[in-house]
């Protein structure tokens, strides 16, 4: 191979690790707190972390949609998903991935904990149960 080839072939290799690198950043999303999105008032692609506040579930069978509240404690947002979600529970914890805006997070995945590990912690740590 001349200098010339190894010259192009290391353009290339340079190129491609560029291209991959920025791929992965735009992929990669913040994760973080109810409070912090409430407080940027507008955010795009991240993970939020809360508990699914008791009451807040408005569901529209037509179009698969929730519409409810998380919390982490501090601050309260509205989030809206359209999709399936097996497992749904109000009052347990979850995380809301998407965007935020207008005062509300408008979700692409919601993923669930599962309820019956936090049940039986909840047993646990009240005396009941084991």
């Amino acid at each position: 191979m001349d200098e010339k080839q190894r010259l192009i072939l290391g353009g290339v290799v340079i190129i491609f690790v560029i291209a991959m690198a920025f791929s992965f950043k735009g992929n990669i999303s913040q994760y973080v707190s109810v409070s912090y999105v409430v407080e940027k008032q507008s955010i795009e692609n991240v993970q939020v972390n809360g508990t699914i506040v008791l009451g807040s579930t408005k569901y529209y069978p037509e179009n698969n949609t929730r519409i409810f509240d998380i919390t982490d404690g501090k601050s309260t947002m509205t989030v809206i998903f359209t999709g399936t979600l097996t497992n749904y529970q109000e009052g347990i914890p979850a995380v809301v991935i998407g965007d935020y805006n207008n005062g509300i997070f408008h979700a692409q995945k919601v993923l669930l904990k599962c309820p019956s590990k936090y049940e039986a912690m909840e047993e646990n740590y009240s005396g009941k149960g084991v």
